[in-house]
């Protein structure tokens, strides 16, 4: 259940200076967090939510997951996404770098194989997404570790991201989800913003809504998912509010539509 205080500052949010942008990561915060990656799903009061809330302000969801599986789990008109972190999105801009899909398909190959070689019983924890490839290890803890060992080195261009029980290889491009908030930012003109995210990769969008509050004033309202031990510290230091589950943040979201009056 939401505090008062909370329940306030969404109220307040609500009413601040337009357009008012929703941006929210996806596994962990809108989907709860589930053994096989590929069973993730998006409540369906979560997705009714986020389509009332497309009436009156402007919804984004910024996800790891590629373009066509975002999309599938969010799959509500007029929420713009941006999948890979930050490497694929529904819209056009400059921020968004291209990739040369063939050439990273060969790399993020050679890295399959250098990894399964090694690591053998990886083979059945292994995603390939429209451009990168996740190692998880939430079913087999004691991969972590070898895991690490043969991602030590990976191929030019390359570059590795943890995340929540899972490490994962994609191009080592200007992007992130940082980058992709300051897009949507710049996209919509937002003056004012609520961000949701829990993992190490929504921090950096968190500190673009810091720098975008600092630099050009808008109204920011950060809420942090806690997943317990999985949480990277810095998700509670940033948030101004943190909940406790993807349930929690539905109710933030719910708490935002009422006030909105949608």
């Amino acid at each position: 259940m939401l505090t008062i205080e909370t329940i306030e500052r969404i109220k307040a949010l609500a009413a601040a200076r337009g357009p008012l942008l929703v941006a929210s990561d996806l596994d962990g915060t809108l989907a709860p967090i589930v053994a096989n990656a590929s069973e993730a799903r998006v409540p369906p009061g979560t997705l009714a939510v986020l389509d009332r809330l497309a009436q009156r302000a402007k919804v984004a969801v910024i996800t790891g997951r590629d373009l066509n599986t975002a999309r599938r789990m969010v799959p509500v008109e007029g929420v713009d996404v941006v999948g890979s972190h930050g490497l694929e999105a529904s819209f056009d801009d400059p921020l968004i770098p291209g990739v040369n899909r063939v050439a990273l398909s060969a790399a993020l190959e050679q890295v399959e194989q250098q990894v399964i070689t090694a690591v053998p019983s990886s083979f059945l924890h292994i995603e390939r997404k429209a451009v990168s490839t996740a190692f998880h290890f939430r079913k087999a803890p004691d991969l972590e570790a070898p895991l690490r060992a043969a991602l030590a080195t990976l191929p030019e261009g390359l570059r590795l991201r943890e995340g929540r029980m899972v490490l994962e290889v994609l191009p080592n491009a200007n992007a992130g989800k940082g980058v992709a908030l300051t897009a949507l930012i710049r996209r919509y003109r937002a003056k004012s913003l609520l961000a949701m995210g829990d993992d190490a990769t929504d921090v950096a969008m968190f500190e673009a809504a810091l720098e975008a509050a600092r630099g050009q004033g808008l109204h920011v309202l950060l809420v942090g998912v806690s997943g317990g031990k999985e949480t990277p510290p810095q998700i509670p230091e940033l948030a101004d509010v943190v909940v406790g589950s993807p349930a929690e943040a539905l109710e933030v979201l719910e708490t935002l539509a009422r006030a909105m009056g949608v």
